[in-house]
């Protein structure tokens, strides 16, 4: 195995074992208050009494008014109808109330609101590399503590505090830390990497979604290829696609996710932007071909021509039908937060629980492989064999369960509220400590070789140590005659001492057995806790953090 060079930093030195790092409002409505009473209405007049007309003159004298009987008024008084003994071209007609005397309204003081205080600009860079370094000093000899992966933007200050051996400038970025804006870096956050790699990986079981190659291995493309181009590439495309067809029929298979929209840097024959540093012809294809086992981390899954394809972290396109769709491990620890040790995890996959009885044990109930059975501490022989009780009453079976108790003797790193974690290798178990309380507990994959010599052998290296770089995910490989691989973006790994860490594996859901190259392998959920437990801390926006001091303990023993 071989760790890349970029950790010359940390100090770092490959070793054929362990695992090596490749790269590195509301108004109101007002009312006038009504009056107590309304006065009544005048009378209405009677209606005239039309007289019928002489011959010529004299002129008829117009009949007086008769007055109609008072009448009581009401507020709500329904219109008259017409009366029809009335002449055509005589109006009725009711005179209006009295106008009610409406009451003077209070002046209303208007609400004086504060003065908005202007939004503050913001100010970003992006990382348009694969590796963009942050420094604790704005010079290029100063101290590295993490970096940025492409797509990453952040915070800065509006102005460059140097320009110092750096043409676009030293930032300082938030939270901490200098970043010289050039080739690995831009303040133009719609840079086309920038969008192409927008994606951010999550830290909460795997960060992308992973593949594995199958074989042949597959391709890797610059850009959607034509179907011309695909039968020139990939000539047994046909075949294979019926193979596919035949591999999806099968219960086991993994479909892939739903697909995404097709990224716009590939749209209408375009070819993703390189990473900077990554040089690519303009007419280029193909840039590169899997290797036989390898895994690849997904920005996204996309449709093209009735084919599905995916971007790299690398920004290269892969067809996903010549590849194997990871499933995230089931597996997970238990948090000790309502429990604590002793705590058994299943090892049989025909473990039974059984509940006590008169003179004996019955009640037998199937236990899930790998489930956690918090202990009491007690148990008692039965029909010849050692029975360990659980918390809720049950009895198990102690060759079937990897029993996990509290530490006897504290080590002398045990201090109050000082995070260390203890990793058995014959036990294949990890609990994480704060002092001397256990708060987490799971099973893990140590070196498959054991107890043997890590220099000769695919063993885990014991001792004390202290985690000094942790990242988000990062590539290891291996060139080994007989066991090549190449695994991009292995999750939350974080290197304690040489190329010995703690890390996440996607490639197999075997934890609670040795089969590692000397690396300590979690599954996802419990490598993501334990990434955002320990220290040093890596801030949300950075891939990668780096201290030589007080990160936490690692202790690695039989």
């Amino acid at each position: 195995m071989r760790a890349s060079s970029f950790l010359a930093t940390v100090a770092i030195t490959s070793l054929a074992t362990g695992c090596p790092l490749l790269e590195p409002s509301v108004g109101q409505e007002l009312a006038s208050p009504a009056p107590d009473s309304l006065p009544k209405p005048a009378p209405l007049p009677a209606l005239a009494t039309p007289t019928p007309a002489p011959a010529p003159p004299p002129a008829p004298q117009p009949a007086a008014p008769v007055p109609a009987a008072p009448t009581e008024a009401t507020v709500d008084t329904p219109d008259l109808p017409p009366d029809p003994a009335a002449p055509a071209d005589l109006v009725l007609t009711e005179p209006e109330a009295p106008a009610v005397p409406e009451e003077p309204e209070e002046p209303i003081e208007p609400v004086k609101e504060p003065p908005k205080k202007p939004e503050a600009e913001v100010f970003e860079l992006a990382s348009i590399a694969k590796e963009t370094w942050i420094y604790a000093e704005p010079r290029w000899r100063s101290r590295r503590i993490g970096y940025l992966r492409a797509g990453a933007i952040v915070t800065r200050d509006e102005k460059p505090k140097s320009r110092a051996n750096c043409e676009g400038g030293w930032y300082h970025i938030k939270p901490r830390g200098y970043v010289c804006v050039g080739t690995n870096a831009t303040l133009d956050i719609h840079h086309p990497v920038v969008e192409a790699a927008a994606t951010r990986p999550l830290r909460d079981g795997l960060p992308y979604t992973y593949v594995m190659s199958r074989s042949p291995s597959p391709h890797l493309y610059a850009r959607l290829p034509t179907d011309a181009e695909l039968r020139v590439v990939e000539p047994d495309l046909a075949s294979h696609l019926r193979k596919v067809a035949q591999t999806a029929l099968d219960p086991q298979f993994i479909a892939p996710p739903p697909p995404d929209p097709t990224p716009g840097a590939l749209l209408y024959g375009l070819a993703a932007p390189p990473l900077a540093g990554v040089s690519r012809g303009a007419d280029t294809l193909v840039v590169g071909r899997a290797k036989g086992r390898s895994g690849f981390a997904l920005l996204s899954t996309f449709d093209h021509e009735d084919r599905r394809y995916g971007l790299t972290t690398e920004l290269a396109v892969i067809p996903i039908d010549r590849t194997r769709v990871i499933r995230t491990s089931p597996f997970q620890g238990l948090p000790l937060d309502e429990v604590t040790l002793p705590v058994a995890f299943v090892k049989s996959r025909h473990a039974m629980r059984y509940t006590s009885a008169s003179g004996g044990l019955g009640g037998a109930t199937k236990l899930g492989h790998r489930e956690a059975v918090p202990l009491t501490g007690k148990s008692m022989r039965s029909g010849g064999a050692t029975y360990l009780e659980a918390r809720d009453g049950s009895w198990v079976r102690e060759d079937q369960v990897v029993r996990i108790d509290p530490m006897t003797r504290p080590p002398g790193w045990a201090l109050a509220g000082q995070k260390w974690i203890d990793v058995s290798i014959l036990k294949q178990s990890l609990v994480a400590y704060e002092g001397t309380k256990p708060v987490y507990v799971t099973l893990v994959s140590t070196g498959a070789d054991g107890l043997g010599d890590p220099k000769k052998t695919h063993s885990t290296i014991q001792g004390v140590f202290r985690i000094h770089t942790k990242h988000v995910s990062v590539t290891m490989d291996g060139d080994e005659v007989g066991d090549e691989f190449d695994l991009r973006d292995v999750p939350f790994v974080q290197y304690f001492n040489e190329g010995y860490a703690l890390h996440a594996a996607y490639w197999h859901d075997d934890f609670g057995t040795p089969r590692s190259h000397g690396c300590v392998n979690l599954a996802p959920r419990d490598a993501a806790w334990l990434f955002g437990w320990t220290t040093p801390e890596v801030p949300a926006t950075w891939h990668a953090g780096l201290s030589l001091r007080g990160g936490t303990v690692v202790y690695t023993h039989p």
